[in-house]
């Protein structure tokens, strides 16, 4: 930490030759005169000077000329002997040949002004190529410093100011002196538009770690440089207070106070740093000297809003600051007595593998409950993170899911794994591991049952902390995700140098839903990445079926959000999870390289043509203007997949080749393939044959754009004739058959009925589809007698067991009511192929 006192002053800082020369601290500074002088050719070469000010201007010429001149015009008197060791010709050659431990040397002396008047001036004189200047020259700069003088002069005459009360780095007030002088002057001076600015050098610590402590007190001695020009210039106060916090009181002035906003700017990314350490301004009126303090505290606050915007930096002090300030003191406040009244808990929301649409884990996300009204998070989290007590809520929630995971446990059940969020400020705040061990060893947990997400800004800014934490929970047997991952701080570096186990990654920032192309691109390449590195990916954010079917197709396995689950409170997930075929107890896995990227397809020199057109099977691509679409391009399998005489007069507007029921189907699903880009659409069609029969495609479409009027599509077709003159002949057979028949399968221990037949769909009032959903819900047992729904269960497992077939009675109420009188025969099926376990007819009984 940089501390106030004992700070070296900023000649201290140009003697230090590894750090900075003195032309460093003086080339930007507000000097009225710059020149060199060449003593070995006795030549004098003026580079600034200051028109209109002192009794003669300097002019290029001999330099022991102006050196005589000087001495009998220009300086005052009593510091003739001052100037002559300073400048004598003779003295600066012995300066040159000299071997001394630094290249400068200054003195403050009077100069005369044009108006007959002396001004007090300090005046450096620089050599060697430490400063950056030839041999044989000595570089001269004059700084006006008679206004410093004056006060300094002014102090001998003040005890309550003098020489301690400013600081040696800055040459500004500390903080008592500026807050004393700030006040007497507002009080001579009623009528000015007096301002306070607090200024602020955003992570002023990490601009330290970075470029070094010398290059921090080398950027504060600049600042004070500035500041105390804006002192000479406009009857201002500069005061520093430690750290980066600086502080001017002076008449308000947008241009003035927007100057020194870019001059600090400007010399803060000279380091060749980014908007990371770019200065912030917060402004306040006086409008009260009797609570001056008070005044700059709001000067404070407006600085503290200008460092949370990267775009605005410089924030004026309005009433809605405070009114913020305050809602942020209740919130506080109410949260304090919140974890009094047991009004914070969390809700889960379930982590799924999409193959499966089984949970393999839950994120727990806190909620504030208050009188029965839910407080949202982000309304009290970012306040938390403001002042410092997310760590209080976030220890509160560990250990809240520790004890339900423990209360699972004595129950009896399984516990899912829960993932619990930590922070950057709990990592740099309490000690990680050590909490984390004491909760599973209170709660005898295994450390397998909590997965620990931290967000990803955390590995970046501090990541060799975060790296030993890491390792240290891993250790442990703690599962670690790396959450938030691509907000803004990702790269391969770091993720090769920190062993995480999971990565989860916020599919709404890629805009995948949209469309767009980079989103897409980009989330392949991570998806991609993941699998080399042997990394699972979780994607939350996903609210669509589309969002999920697109990410399913890239091959990513584990998704959270609102299309699956939103979070819900602890009872309703407890419920959920009371069915142990919902939960895949595998949790994350992943193995490297197991899939192949589409791109590699197009590698000529792995794939010949034949292969390719195999590979992807029978593709066209098609354009839809108006009211026709053809097919402009095909392969070879897409023609045999066609086989109709006549092929290429049947390219054109394929839609005359479909019944008129089917033609409003082709426009539909290529709407729905533009509306759907990422996943396309699919539709069955039928294309009449010679014979007048009709061949029947299943067609995928994807839009690929436009090329002038035309909407142009990718399709990728499948011949299902065969299929669909089946299907037809099994609806044939369940219209005038008085059977149902039922396939019975059982897949994760679970049992799938599929009707093949319904042949008493009038009798019951409902479809064989309706008929079908009842079974597979389990809201089949509203139409039964109570007994019948386990004895059905139990004749079925006997059947199985002893693979026999039974015949049961029974009687099943229709859709208005009433009982309809029922037989069924269940009989085994041995067949690993189909899976099919059962096949059950039913029918009615005389």
């Amino acid at each position: 930490m940089r501390k106030k006192d004992n700070r070296p002053d900023i000649i201290s800082i140009a003697l230090d030759k590894s750090h900075f020369s003195m032309d460093d601290l003086l080339k930007d500074s507000s000097y009225d005169d710059m020149l060199e002088i060449d003593l070995l050719k006795d030549e004098l070469k003026l580079f600034h000077h200051v028109d209109g000010k002192y009794y003669t201007p300097f002019f290029d010429g001999a330099y022991s000329s102006l050196f005589d001149f000087t001495i009998h015009n220009i300086v005052h008197p009593d510091d003739v002997v001052i100037y002559k060791e300073l400048m004598d010709p003779i003295i600066l050659q012995k300066r040159l040949q000299e071997k001394s431990a630094h290249s400068f040397e200054r003195a403050e002396l009077r100069y005369k002004l044009q108006d007959g008047s002396y001004r007090w001036v300090e005046q450096f004189i620089l050599w060697g190529k430490d400063n950056n200047v030839r041999e044989g020259v000595i570089r001269l700069y004059i700084v006006d410093i008679h206004n410093r003088k004056m006060r300094e002069q002014g102090s001998t005459l003040n005890e309550s100011f003098n020489s301690q009360e400013r600081n040696g780095l800055t040459r500004l007030h500390n903080e008592k002196s500026f807050f004393t002088l700030s006040t007497t002057k507002v009080n001579n001076n009623p009528d000015v538009n007096w301002c306070f600015i607090s200024i602020d050098i955003e992570h002023f610590r990490l601009f330290d770690e970075w470029y070094g402590r010398e290059a921090g007190d080398y950027l504060v001695a600049h600042i004070g440089i500035i500041i105390s020009e804006i002192e000479e210039k406009y009857d201002a106060v500069g005061g520093y207070f430690g750290q980066d916090d600086f502080a001017i009181m002076m008449p308000y002035d947008e241009v003035v106070v927007n100057k020194i906003f870019e001059d600090i700017r400007s010399f803060t990314i000279s380091f060749g740093s980014s908007v990371g350490f770019m200065p912030a301004f917060g402004v306040c009126f006086i409008k009260d000297v009797d609570n001056i303090m008070e005044m700059y505290n709001h000067a404070s606050a407006a600085c503290f809003y200008a460092k949370s915007d990267i775009k605005k930096r410089i924030y004026i002090y309005d009433n809605n600051m405070q009114s913020k300030s305050e809602q942020e003191y209740h919130i506080l406040i109410n949260f304090i007595d919140a974890l009094k009244k047991n009004e914070i808990t969390f809700f889960l929301q379930p982590q799924y593998r999409i193959s499966t649409k089984k949970i393999v884990g839950a994120e727990s996300l806190a909620r504030w409950i208050s009188n029965g009204k839910m407080i949202s998070p982000a309304e009290f989290v970012p306040v938390l993170e403001k002042y410092g007590f997310i760590t209080d809520l976030d220890k509160y929630i560990w250990e809240e899911v520790c004890k339900e995971l423990r209360k699972w446990i004595d129950e009896g059940k399984k516990p899912v794994p829960i993932s619990v969020n930590v922070s950057q400020v709990d990592i740099f705040t309490i000690d990680i591991t050590a909490h984390f061990n004491m909760l599973i060893r209170k709660y005898r947990l295994d450390a397998s049952l909590l997965k620990i997400e931290i967000t990803e800004s955390a590995y970046a800014e501090e990541s060799n902390e975060v790296r030993e934490v890491v390792r240290k929970l891993r250790a442990l047997g703690f599962t670690v995700i790396m959450d938030d991952f691509g907000s803004g701080y990702s790269s391969l570096n770091m993720l090769s140098n920190i062993n995480i186990d999971v990565i989860k990654l916020d599919a709404k920032f890629l805009n995948i839903d949209k469309g767009s192309q980079k989103g897409i691109h980009i989330l392949e390449s991570i998806i991609s990445m993941t699998k080399v590195i042997g990394v699972p990916i979780v994607v939350e954010g996903v609210e669509t079926k589309e969002q999920c079917d697109f990410l399913e197709g890239l091959g990513c396995r584990y998704v959270q959000g609102y299309y699956f689950s939103r979070p819900m409170p602890l009872d309703d997930f407890k419920k959920l999870i009371e069915d142990s075929s919902v939960i895949d107890e595998r949790g994350f896995v992943v193995k490297k390289n197991q899939q192949i990227s589409i791109r590699e397809f197009l590698d000529q020199n792995i794939y010949s043509d034949s292969m390719l057109n195999n590979i992807i099977g029978a593709v066209a691509f098609y354009s839809w203007h108006g009211k026709d679409v053809d097919i402009v391009r095909f392969n070879q399998q897409f023609y045999e997949s066609v086989n109709v005489p006549d092929f290429d007069e049947k390219l054109r507007s394929i839609q005359t080749l479909l019944p008129e029921e089917d033609k409003p189907k082709i426009y539909n699903v290529l709407q729905q393939a533009i509306e759907k880009r990422l996943v396309g659409a699919r539709e069955i069609l039928r294309f009449e044959r010679v014979d007048g029969t009709y061949s029947w495609f299943m067609i995928h479409f994807y839009y690929l754009g436009e090329q002038g009027e035309e909407k142009m599509f990718y399709g990728s077709a499948n011949n299902i004739t065969d299929f669909a003159e089946l299907q037809n002949r099994t609806n044939l057979i369940a219209k005038y058959s008085s059977d149902c028949i039922i396939f019975l399968s059982i897949i994760n221990n679970k049992w799938i009925y599929k009707i093949a037949s319904l042949g008493f769909e009038k009798d019951l009032g409902i479809t064989r589809e309706e008929f079908e959903e009842e079974l597979n819900s389990g809201r089949i047992k509203e139409r039964l007698e109570p007994h019948t729904a386990q004895a059905f269960r139990d004749i079925v497992v006997t059947s199985y067991k002893e693979m026999n077939s039974i015949t049961y009675n029974f009687r099943m109420k229709n859709k208005v009511g009433v009982f309809v009188d029922l037989q069924m025969v269940i009989n085994p099926v041995d067949d690993e192929v189909s899976k099919v376990t059962h096949i059950v007819s039913v029918h009615l009984r005389a």
